[in-house]
């Protein structure tokens, strides 16, 4: 009888584990856990696994792989794969894959709902007309989308996708991602600046696009804000320790960030005795009406989960069979 394969997924994914089941049939073995700890899953579970397909509650530390003696494939369900020690899992001869593709659209969408949902002012106007302001001044600082300079910090897949949206709106799209070749803006007619302070000089509208790695985190602060124009708009769907929230609070006391759009943030459910948060969001805050915030969401909808799950399953598949994986990240 051939050995089916111990497949772990240790954390967030409540049962059933339908769409995984569709994709290894009879070939597999599923164990759910729902651990936010990995102590919370026994060692022998870990030493057993062929693969796992992890979500983000977990940490797979140095220690945490060494236990993971048979173990071929870690695959994140999902884009980011900052929870991984990808060089210790590489030690232990362990592929680390992630999704890099499945909600390409849907974050795009949603940061383009964000800037324009902010540059015609529909949440302060919203809130305004239920409380019987039926009136269109209140949105005086508001500018036209076209004609605008959108500036997007990384331009992988959905930096990509972002500014060809932005572009069908007649936004002026510029970028900074020292990691494209020379001349790949041409590809595109996009404008290009080769530091963040001269996206900052030149951009109205700003949106994050980038990993989080030692590289970005926090990379986003005081300085960065400084040499932005006043009264730009900033939107953040990647991650939230990219940017320090300190700074853009100071940043918008200041009237150097007019809106902010964020699907992110530091620590995330945030903690909502924090004064920052306190004042985006409680009934009084100066800022509530200048703040968009959304719980993580810009890459969910029934099509984009489903996908997540389906290619996370293939590419663990596809390890475990001998094949080449789609998706192996790499120091």
């Amino acid at each position: 009888m051939t050995k089916k394969y111990k497949i772990l997924i240790p954390d967030r994914l409540v049962p059933p584990a339908d769409i995984e089941e569709s994709v290894f049939g009879d070939e597999a073995e599923l164990q759910l856990f729902q651990a936010v700890n990995a102590h919370e899953i026994e060692d022998k579970v870990w030493e057993e696994c062929d693969a796992v397909l992890a979500w983000h509650e977990l940490y797979f530390d140095k220690n945490l792989l060494s236990k993971m003696e048979n173990c071929k494939v870690i695959v994140r369900v999902g884009v980011g794969y900052d929870n991984i020690d990808i060089v210790s899992a590489a030690e232990f001869g362990i592929i680390v894959c992630n999704v890099p593709d499945y909600g390409t659209d849907d974050v795009a969408d949603h940061t383009m709902a964000l800037m324009l949902s902010l540059c015609r002012g529909i949440k302060f106007y919203d809130v305004a007309a239920k409380e019987g302001i039926w009136k269109w001044e209140p949105g005086s600082k508001l500018r036209r989308v076209k004609g605008s300079t959108l500036g997007i910090i990384g331009l992988g897949r959905i930096g990509t996708a972002v500014a060809l949206r932005a572009k069908a709106f007649g936004l002026n799209v510029r970028f900074y991602d020292p990691y494209k070749s020379h001349g790949y803006e041409k590809a595109l007619s996009l404008g290009r600046d080769y530091s963040l302070s001269q996206l900052a000089e030149n951009s109205d509208i700003i949106s994050i696009h980038t990993p989080l790695t030692n590289e970005t985190k926090m990379m986003i602060g005081k300085d960065f804000f400084e040499s932005c124009k006043n009264e730009i708009i900033f939107i953040n769907t990647a991650r939230g320790q990219i940017v320090n929230l300190n700074s853009l609070y100071e940043a918008m006391k200041e009237g150097k960030v007019l809106f902010a759009g964020l699907d992110v943030l530091e620590t995330e459910p945030p903690q909502f005795d924090n004064p920052f948060i306190k004042e985006w969001s409680g009934d009084k805050g100066a800022l509530k009406d200048r703040v968009i915030i959304t719980p993580h969401s810009a890459f969910y909808n029934k099509e984009s989960y489903i996908e997540m799950r389906k290619k996370a399953a293939e590419e663990a598949l596809r390890i475990l069979k001998g094949e080449k994986p789609f998706y192996e990240v790499k120091k």
